[in-house]
């Protein structure tokens, strides 16, 4: 009959850690089983040469009172992870026509989804434009979001009058966080994205590295009755009739009344189930799914402190991308400045740099998701001339230096099961048609098969949308587990 448990989860993501971990604290028995050596997905933490670094730029928000925090506390780790905010924990940096720069410096709070540069175009009527714009964010009821879902961000926001600087501070941030065209991305998604960060704060970074809570929500699962086996990739989602029973690892069969899927729905449906249990109309829909952008770049070992801000958004007035801007640039016309994400771990917390002459510096841009295109290798190109640019210091600096690709993303996290997606940073794209009441349920047409993560049950940003998706599985699950 082989091994049984209430639940497996496959995949050790965001998302799949904390469905794992409230089952578990729920009293099921719980197999998590991940291709990685360690937890954390797209965001696993990495620990090498006494440096501990992401694969890639990753902090996340909102600051305070998120549901990373929300899992730490059910599960009694909230004292095991503290979240570390410096007093500056970054910057925005906006390079004008002439190649000047304006910084905005960043404080985890308040919040500086709304911070304005010293610039000579950021006058009175574009700070009240401003303003009124975070007002209407901050006002907006649930029915009233709910509308928007065919919205796009751009739109909604151009009502305002902001003004071109300010334009290119908003539009670059929502690029980072959706990782997808501004004028696909609804303003329903946006807003409550905006909001959390307006009224929690933003730059969240973790002591221990980013990954430490999915690290701590594996130590639990494991230390209640379950089960966590890392290095093992899942074969086979097993189907009897119309429900799934199990899974197949390394040649076992191991049974459960319920498996979680982290891998991605387009992984799942298409490879690890079977396009023959699903309805016709559903696999269509499922093939149809569009992935978000990937972000590529490359880890720059560095034995001086070059870096002195934890965090850099930096982009000019063209960097900031539409689809057809991305279209553009993938066809290789791309911005003089191109929109470049830095951050320096040890920065947030010096126990993760060996001593206080190292660092590692992981600095990316956006690209496209598919492992096979060449966009992603004249992305990095320019990643790296970006880098010289802003810290000409770094040359003389590099120990080491590693790139990451969307191939490299696809291989770590989401298996690349059709022409063109893969190596997405998130997973399927926050755009209309795939946000909101268009989202994909987290509930499969298969009794007993559910999805987590970034394709189902959630909202937001990131790690904080993976998040959010585990409470809601966890509460499916439970449920129909009786």
């Amino acid at each position: 009959m082989g091994t049984a448990f209430d639940v497996v989860v496959v995949g050790a993501g965001y998302g799949g850690v904390t469905g794992a971990a409230l089952l578990a604290e729920r009293g099921r028995r719980v197999l998590v089983v991940d291709k990685n050596p360690q937890p954390g997905g797209k965001a696993m933490s990495l620990r090498r040469g006494g440096s501990t670094y992401e694969m890639w730029p990753i902090v996340g928000g909102p600051a305070t009172g998120s549901r990373i925090e929300e899992l730490m506390a059910v599960i009694g780790a909230g004292e095991d992870v503290p979240m570390v905010t410096p007093e500056r924990t970054g910057e925005l940096r906006f390079i004008d026509a002439d190649g000047s720069v304006f910084a905005t410096p960043l404080g985890a709070l308040p919040s500086s989804a709304f911070a304005a540069p010293d610039h000579p175009e950021v006058g009175q009527p574009e700070l009240e434009a401003a303003i009124e714009m975070a007002g209407a964010m901050l006002a907006a009821t649930d029915e009233e979001l709910a509308a928007l879902d065919a919205t796009d961000i751009a739109s909604w926001m151009g009502r305002f009058g902001i003004g071109r600087v300010l334009n290119a501070h908003q539009m670059a941030i929502l690029n980072l966080l959706f990782v997808a065209g501004v004028d696909r991305i609804p303003a329903s998604e946006a807003i409550r994205t905006l909001r959390d960060f307006t009224l929690k704060g933003a730059g969240r970074y973790h002591a221990g590295g980013y990954a430490r809570p999915a690290e701590v929500a594996i130590e639990y699962v494991a230390a209640h009755g379950g089960e966590y086996r890392p290095r093992t990739s899942v074969e086979r989602i097993v189907v009897d009739g119309r429900r799934v029973t199990g899974v197949i690892v390394d040649g076992e069969l191991i049974r459960a009344h319920a498996v979680v899927s982290n891998a991605g729905i387009q992984p799942t449906v298409l490879d690890l189930v079977g396009t023959e249990h699903f309805p016709g109309e559903y696999v269509e829909r499922v093939r149809g799914l569009e992935p978000s952008w990937a972000f590529v770049g490359a880890r720059y070992f560095l034995d001086a402190p070059v870096v002195d801000v934890p965090m850099v958004v930096q982009f000019s007035d063209q960097s900031w991308w539409t689809d057809d801007r991305f279209r553009s640039a993938e066809a290789g016309r791309w911005p003089d400045h191109p929109l470049l994400f830095t951050v320096v771990p040890s920065l947030y917390d010096a126990s993760l740099a060996p001593d206080a002459d190292h660092q590692v510096v992981l600095a990316g841009t956006m690209s496209s998701p598919d492992p096979q295109s060449p966009m992603g290798a004249e992305a990095i190109r320019r990643v790296d001339a970006e880098m010289r640019w802003t810290w000409p210091d770094t040359r003389g600096h590099i120990v080491k230096r590693e790139t990451f690709t969307a191939a490299n993303v696809s291989a770590a996290t989401r298996a690349s099961v059709m022409g063109g997606q893969g190596g997405e940073c998130i997973g399927i794209a926050q755009v209309i048609g795939q946000c909101g009441s268009s989202k994909p349920d987290a509930v499969a047409p298969l009794e007993g098969l559910f999805f987590v993560g970034c394709d189902a049950g959630g909202y937001g940003c990131g790690t904080h949308q993976a998040v959010e998706s585990g409470f809601v599985v966890a509460d499916l699950v439970d449920a129909a587990l009786g």
